[in-house]
């Protein structure tokens, strides 16, 4: 049995910002790439929640790497067996500037 993911609203804002961007700056073909990456990473984090980096700022807190310009942070919450999607970061960004 797979851990349930909850969007949280930063997850949606920030998720809706990369398609913003790559509708100006790309392609229909880029966006698919990206969507269907998520889709992938999505799958595999809900069989293996600990499966990439943990964050040494933020306690049961991941940080996983979608596309090289794009990663994913989430919480892990093992007691309702669900994973928090917090944001999606552009690595490209000043990590300063990036609250979430």
């Amino acid at each position: 049995m797979g851990f349930e993911i909850v969007w949280s609203k930063k997850a949606i804002q920030t998720f809706g910002d990369r398609i913003t961007y790559l509708e100006k700056n790309w392609t229909e073909k880029e966006i698919f790439n990206f969507t269907s990456r998520v889709n992938e990473y999505l799958n595999s984090l809900k069989d293996q929640p600990l499966m990439f980096r943990k964050s040494a700022k933020l306690k049961h807190t991941h940080i996983g790497v979608i596309i090289k310009q794009v990663s994913i942070i989430y919480r892990v919450k093992p007691r309702g067996v669900k994973i928090e999607l917090i944001a999606f970061i552009d690595n490209r960004q000043n990590p300063k500037k990036q609250n979430f």
